[in-house]
């Protein structure tokens, strides 16, 4: 109630006060009898004394202003009151601006960058005291410019994957929903709108949303990942232990939870289920950069020991040391220049751009296949893709579609194909019992919506147009006292109900006609005779079930039994069955042709099904992964693979081509032999029975974004699309990515390691110092100007990685069998490759530097550009040998936009040679001297090309020549 304070009043003057009294109400805030602080601890402290203390859950479902039936109010003035208490379900948002400056410090910070700006700074104005302001900036400045332009193209180089990933999970990723009841009305929101106070309703392979109290439910199990990946089973119930944790899964029973906490108060549980490791390419580029540091090193001593004994001379011959003539401003200019260039061939001998480059390269196709609605969660699965040798799948959503359709329906010994009016009127009661209460669907939800399971659903809406069920009166006449859920194990479901009209109990079961037919007794006919499961009853019974499953149809028994005794694990005999239900499914367009392309990549195909082995074979016959004569050993069902000891199931695993009447422990079974056998697992997923398998496989998938949420959360790949071709499309796209990374690490492993041979040799061998004009051939040459310090990173990190991936994948990368997953990232053959190209390009330019000027007649800076030239082409034709195949005509063809890149590569060089040369501080070379620069760099690829294209020596005969006889 609300408060009343009195005020009184009187006036000054005491002989004319006037006695006055205001009543102000001042309405309490809400949820004020308790500390909201402390119900968001609830859960995560466990305290179930102060639950007891505050009534249990009636009590603080009253403290949180909601009611179980009904939930929240849901207007807008509660939501916001509720946030304003509790606060929200959103988690903190990326902040992209501070990511990005983060990048930028970072860079700023390397003490080399910080040497480089040093001396661009003493550049400038070192320049200006020489020159004066008007001439002598340009250099200084430029080498400032330059510096920054490389620290800005380094910082979004990392920067933009982040921005692709965030992209992705905005755009295109699924949206993780939950079921709350608000004003009465159960509807579905996403989890980021859940509010405490709201009561969600929880089934299996949901989610739990947020952190909250158990209000009822059945047989309600939960799954939690601990910070060590180990996955914990916890039984939730409402007297032992009541509390629900955001991000744990529910894999058994369903239930209506209150939440007690939202956003950060919650307790979290769950890291990342799948972590893949980039070590190699870590190692690759720690071994380059610790190998830059020594030539950085051996040259800066080189260099300093000259400089100290006077061995140094500037371009007029004259020597550079302390002392004598020279002054203090050339003798801080060496000094700059010594230490310019061994930073630089430092900083730049560390090819980071491996590691950001393989990011881009990810981002760059994770985009394009996000366009073809699939999701890949875990990028650098791109290796375990190429490596998969098996894939495993379920029939039911993968083979074939997700739609079900009723196509049988027996009583008895007879198929009805009539209308529900001639059904005898208590054994369609039973059955509208049987078909509308033995529901994964919770009584307090909406009395019309359908099951969720596709299963239930499609029997649940055959019933209501076929059979007349009507399902609102059928849930008024009805109250549900206990529910056994489906068991994948023991392959049923059930339900103990009350009818309200005579208080009589029945019990209702479902499930597989093999596991309900013999807890069967007696049969029910269309007439509503009870008839004896006898043996010869039983035997028509089998070939009622043999022919459904030739014809392919998925079959589900119904059956019943009165009782007086509330007690529903008693019932598994005696009971009569109701009828059988036969269902079909449409099989996928393209699954024959995909099995097919699989096989030929060197994939074999497995089915795993929870169907019986005759529907199984069947589908595996249709879709080709078995053929009509298939071998004995090729099909057996789950119990048979279970009973097989470790040595027989490792020697008949691989001849295994269907899985019948599997569980999830089997499913998890074959993929644990597989892996044990060398096999690289993919695993097509869909129910929570598959979760175990596809955390297990090498690579989970999962169809469709609107499946259970653990399901999505254990797989590496989520495809939108529902047709199974697209299982190609991720397989080429793991080889093809591969193939790419592969490319990228050797084309930059031969540039980074000419680079610093080339630097050391040119650095010792010249009796120059280093001027502030010059710099690193792995940033620009020795002597070359720092503008080349952009063109290299220009190269190297941006246009040879999108080279590498403006084009898709070739389909040629499916005519070969998988890579070996343990095989290195650099293998023997590209070693061999880096070997031979780095000691052909360091015998080029070499020949250049030494006797470039006498065989070519050129002079010093156009011998410097020859050597820039052919560098930056070499590299550019690097980028082009990997690509090459027999058929170079057709294969320019397809490779259009990636040959434009390498063109403008070309190109660009040959303006900053030709027109440029002012700015870039390089000579115009001649069109022989352009023409030595190409045959130089193509030489190798041309060599290539040739091998590939000639027959095999060991196919090649010598015409056998007969004598010629007069």
């Amino acid at each position: 109630m609300p408060s009343s304070i009195s005020i009184q009043a009187s006036d000054r003057d005491s002989s004319k006060a006037v006695d006055s009294t205001t009543l102000v109400d001042i309405k309490p805030s809400r949820f004020s009898s308790f500390d909201p602080a402390y119900i968001t601890k609830l859960v995560r402290t466990k305290d179930k004394k102060w639950l007891r203390e505050r009534g249990g859950i009636e009590g603080v479902l009253l403290a949180l202003e909601t009611d179980k039936e009904n939930g929240v109010r849901g207007d807008r003035t509660d939501i916001d009151s509720r946030r304003k208490a509790f606060g929200s379900n959103l988690f903190p948002q990326y902040n992209l601006r501070k990511t990005f400056r983060h990048f930028v410090l970072e860079a700023i910070k390397d003490p080399m960058i910080a040497v480089l700006f040093i001396c661009a700074v003493l550049s400038l104005c070192l320049g200006i005291q020489k020159h004066g302001l008007r001439q002598g900036w340009q250099e200084g400045l430029t080498k400032i410019l330059a510096i920054l332009v490389v620290v800005i193209v380094s910082s979004s180089g990392k920067f933009w994957p982040i921005i692709q990933c965030l992209e992705f999970s905005v755009i295109s990723s699924y949206i993780p929903e939950t079921e709350v009841v608000r004003s009465s009305k159960w509807q579905r929101i996403p989890i980021c709108r859940v509010l405490v106070g709201d009561v969600v309703f929880l089934k299996p392979g949901d989610q739990v949303p947020a952190d909250g109290l158990f209000i009822d439910g059945c047989s309600l199990n939960t799954e939690m990942m601990r910070t060590d990946g180990q996955i914990d089973r916890i039984e939730v119930d409402a007297h032992e232990n009541p509390f629900l944790f955001f991000g744990s899964t529910v894999v058994v029973g369903y239930a209506r939870m209150l939440v007690t906490a939202v956003g950060k108060n919650v307790k979290h549980h769950g890291i990342s289920l799948r972590g893949s490791s980039i070590d190699e390419l870590k190692r690759i580029t720690s071994i380059v950069g610790k190998s830059g540091k020594t030539v950085a090193l051996l040259i800066f001593m080189v260099f300093l020991v000259r400089f100290l004994t006077g061995k140094l001379h500037d371009d007029n011959g004259k020597g550079v040391s302390f002392g004598g003539e020279t002054t203090i401003g050339d003798v801080l200019a060496v000094i700059v220049g010594i230490l310019a260039t061994p930073t630089m061939i430092a900083l730049t001998s560390t090819p980071e751009d491996l590691v950001s480059a393989v990011r881009t390269c990810l981002a760059y196709s994770m985009k394009r296949l996000m366009k073809i609605q699939i999701l890949v969660r875990e990028p650098l699965i791109c290796h375990k893709v190429a490596s998969v040798t098996t894939v495993c799948m379920n029939k039911t959503g993968t083979l074939t579609m997700d739609s079900m359709k009723v196509t049988k329906f027996w009583q008895g010994l007879n198929s009805n194909e009539v209308q529900h009016n001639l059904i005898a009127p208590s054994v369609l009661e039973l059955l509208h019992q049987g078909i509308g209460l033995n529901t994964t669907q919770p009584p307090s939800r909406s009395s019309s919506s359908s099951p969720i399971n596709s299963t239930e659903k499609t029997i649940f809406e055959w019933a209501v147009k076929q059979l007349g069920m009507d399902v609102e009166s059928l849930k008024k006449s009805c109250t549900i006292l206990e529910t056994k859920p489906f068991n994948s194990k023991n392959r049923q479901s059930g339900v103990l109900i009350s009818k309200n009209g005579d208080n009589t109990i029945h019990v209702h079961t479902k499930g597989a006609p093999e596991v309900i037919i013999p807890m069967c007794s007696h049969y029910y006919e269309s007439t509503g005779n009870v008839k004896v499961m006898n043996e010869d009853s039983k035997a028509l019974f089998e070939q009622i079930l043999s022919g459904m499953a030739e014809n392919g149809l998925r079959c589900i028994a119904f059956a019943h039994r009165n009782t007086l005794i509330r007690d529903f694990t008693i019932f598994q005999e005696q009971l009569i069955l109701l009828g059988l239900v036969g269902l079909t499914h449409s099989c996928r367009s393209g699954t024959r042709e995909t099995v097919e392309d699989c096989r030929r990549a060197g994939i074999n195909v497995k089915l795993i099904t929870g169907d019986n082995k005759v529907t199984a074979t069947i589908m595996a016959t249709k879709c080709g992964i078995i053929e009509p004569d298939y071998q004995p050993g090729e099909v057996i069902d789950g119990e048979e693979f279970q009973k097989f000891s470790s040595e027989e199931r490792m020697a008949k695993i691989e001849n295994i081509c269907v899985l019948a009447r599997a569980t999830p422990d089997d499913k998890l079974l074959m993929v644990q032999s597989l892996k044990q056998k060398g096999h690289v697992v993919a695993f097509i997923g869909r129910g929570i029975g598959d979760a175990r398998a596809l955390r297990e496989a090498n690579v989970g998938l999962c169809f469709g974004t609107q499946g259970a949420e653990i399901v999505k959360a254990c797989s590496a790949i989520v495809m939108s699309c529902k047709d199974f071709p697209f299982i190609i499309d991720i397989l080429t796209w793991g080889r093809g990515i591969y193939d790419s990374v592969q490319i990228y690490t050797q084309f930059l492993l031969i540039a980074s390691c000419v680079a610093l041979v080339i630097d050391f040799v040119m650095a010792v061998s010249s009796s120059e110092p280093p001027g502030l004009s010059e710099v690193a051939i792995s940033t620009g040459k020795i002597p070359f100007p720092v503008f080349q310090l952009l063109w290299m990173k220009l190269i190297a990190g941006t246009l040879a990685v999108l080279a590498l991936n403006i084009e898709k994948p070739s389909q040629d990368v499916m005519r070969r069998p998988p890579r070996n997953l343990k095989e290195p990232l650099i293998t023997a053959q590209m070693r061999k490759k880096i070997g031979a190209q780095v000691l052909y390009q360091i015998a080029i330019f070499l020949v250049i530097h030494f006797k470039g000027k006498s065989l070519f007649n050129v002079n010093a800076k156009e011998k410097d550009s020859l050597v820039l030239s052919t560098y930056i082409l070499c590299q550019a034709f690097n980028i082009f040998n990997p690509r090459l195949s027999e058929n170079i005509v057709e294969e320019m063809q397809k490779k259009k936009l990636f040959l434009s890149i390498i063109g403008l590569i070309i190109s660009i060089q040959f303006i900053m040679v030709e027109l440029l040369n002012g700015f870039s501080g390089t000579d115009r070379l001649g069109l022989g001297h352009w023409g030595l620069c190409i045959a130089f760099s193509a030489a190798p690829s041309m060599v290539t090309w040739f091998v590939r294209c000639m027959p095999s020596l060991a196919n090649f005969r010598l015409p056998v020549l007969k004598p010629k006889i007069d």
